[in-house]
């Protein structure tokens, strides 16, 4: 057995915005021997990916057009320039086999010799995800906010009934903090979609009490558990009496994706929700960890790195728990934990669950009744 190790933080990766992550391909089309040439690592790169570059590879990986249009062999541009003699531009769409889509942006020419003669035709190929409608996506964060509101200001109203049973103010509880933090990714969204370029709201550190914000996002995912016939257990009482100075937002989207991906992919068994203290040879605190774990599909060493990236989910995401997942979950997460300054470890095995572990350094800890200084 072999349970693989990842790391992700800030410098794992690159971080681009949106938008801005361009791989360019050259190649070369020898017409006189049918031979096509790549250019450079990004275009033998894309070959290995199995990216149709050539007509023949329509067989393998079909495209579509931005119309949604089958695309046949003579719509490739490197051969349209050698048709028509004439410089082709094209853009294609690439449906990958987990659902992430990409633009393939084509240009090619005929490359003539001194008495005009055909010798081949250069091309290159910008391989984009497309751009998204951020006026689009504005108006839904806007629209999103209205009934996020009603939500909550209905809550008041409702605790004011007479005789509300104890278990029902429970459950108002929960439905006020998960509308809260609900309206508050909103207004990221919201913000992000005003400057994308930006990369939406900034990072807003602030001193706020640990202990509650995990109580929180362990009871919003109680009712999933519960639901699904498995257990939630929870230990955090190492975090109870500490403040984080952090973005809260954004550290509640972060833990709140890990527990729901291990509630959704998890259909027999347990997922621990645990907060501990990481010490070093002799004893001394380093980090307050905050751990998901799980007894779920788990994930195979040689997915670590791809169900890091949007849309992408792992075999054993595929084949059980619940399909309603969307491969979003933890592309979030990978970018939560960059932006906060954080460090996540994996822990993980095929068919044994995974064990995912957030370090808070002492750094941002201090006691949560010490006040700020002046």
């Amino acid at each position: 057995m072999t349970t693989f190790f990842s790391r992700r933080d800030s410098t794992s990766g690159t971080q681009t915005k949106p938008g801005t992550a361009v791989r360019v391909g050259h190649v070369y089309l020898d017409t006189g021997r049918r031979l096509l040439y790549c250019l450079n690592e990004t275009a033998r790169e894309l070959v290995r990916e199995g990216l149709p570059v050539s007509r023949d590879d329509l067989s393998r990986q079909p495209l579509q057009t931005l119309a949604g249009e089958a695309v046949t062999a003579d719509d490739m541009p490197l051969h349209r320039a050698w048709r028509e003699r004439a410089p082709q531009e094209a853009t294609f769409v690439l449906v990958r086999s987990g659902g992430s889509v990409l633009h393939l942006n084509w240009s090619a020419a005929p490359l003539n010799d001194a008495d005009g003669e055909l010798l081949g035709v250069v091309g290159a190929v910008a391989v984009t995800h497309p751009e998204p409608d951020w006026q689009e996506m504005a108006g839904l964060a806007h629209d999103l906010r209205t009934p996020l509101q009603v939500v909550r200001l209905l809550i008041p109203l409702l605790e004011n009934v007479p005789m509300l049973h104890p278990e029902a103010q429970e459950l108002l509880e929960r439905l006020r903090s998960s509308a809260d933090r609900a309206l508050s990714v909103g207004m990221d969204l919201l913000e992000w979609c005003r400057g994308p370029t930006t990369g939406g709201r900034r990072v807003e550190r602030k001193w706020f009490a640990l202990g509650p914000v995990l109580e929180a996002l362990a009871a919003e995912q109680l009712v999933a558990a519960q639901r699904k016939g498995i257990t939630l257990a929870t230990d955090l009482a190492p975090a109870q009496g500490l403040a984080v100075h952090t973005d809260s937002v954004r550290l509640g989207r972060l833990l709140s994706n890990l527990l729901s991906n291990a509630v959704r992919y998890t259909t027999v068994g347990t997922v621990r929700f645990t907060a501990g203290w990481r010490t070093d040879a002799a004893g001394q605190k380093q980090a307050l960890v905050v751990a998901v774990n799980d007894t779920g599909a788990g994930i195979s060493a040689e997915e670590q790195e791809s169900i890091f990236q949007p849309y992408e989910r792992g075999k054993a995401g595929k084949e059980g728990g619940d399909s309603s997942g969307s491969g979003v979950g933890l592309a979030v997460v990978d970018r939560l934990v960059k932006e906060l300054g954080l460090t996540l470890e994996v822990f993980s095995e095929y068919g044994h669950g995974s064990l995912f572990e957030l370090l808070l350094p002492l750094s941002i800890l201090r006691p949560a009744d010490q006040k700020s200084e002046p």
